[in-house]
């Protein structure tokens, strides 16, 4: 699922997903009525795992990492587990260098997710526990693809993988 999570950050990287490369679901989604267009991206989403690994930095002694796991159930609901931890190291110029602060967080969060389509453009709606909604664009090329990396972060989505229990 090219599901860009919410990570669009400017004009350039909403392009960049707009136009990705593979057409064949695209094809499929123009060659059907639109209703049946928002079904076939749903069904394909449906039952879905999205994962999502953030890496800050290879260079520097002071990192954060993270991976979120996102299961798109069949039942219209969605499952997130999120699992960070940071290492920062103390300035070479004092008397702590080799000293260093860790932590460490996870999170858990579920809700309704939905296939939308606005103005020709596919959106995940997320409805969070909450009732908070949010609007990410759907990326096809990313989708079909399965997976992709924009800076530090890598995105993989595999079908049929959702722990929906």
């Amino acid at each position: 699922m090219a599901i860009l999570l919410g990570f669009i950050k400017n004009t350039e990287q909403m392009n960049q997903f707009i136009m990705g490369t593979y057409g064949f679901l695209l094809a499929l989604l123009i060659s059907v009525p639109e209703q049946d267009q928002v079904k076939e991206l749903t069904d394909y989403i449906s039952g879905g795992q999205l994962v999502i690994y953030y890496r800050s930095s290879y260079v520097t002694d002071n990192t954060a990492s993270s991976i979120t796991y996102i299961d798109f159930c069949p039942n219209g609901r969605y499952r997130y587990f999120y699992e960070g931890s940071y290492t920062v190291k103390g300035t070479q110029n004092t008397s702590n260098r080799n000293n260093r602060t860790n932590g460490a967080g996870v999170a858990e969060n579920e809700g309704d997710w939905s296939v939308l389509k606005y103005e020709d453009h596919f959106y995940l709606e997320i409805i969070d526990y909450l009732g908070k909604k949010t609007y990410y664009l759907i990326n096809i090329g990313n989708l079909m693809t399965g997976s992709w990396k924009q800076g530090n972060t890598s995105y993989a989505f595999a079908t049929n993988q959702a722990n929906c229990e």
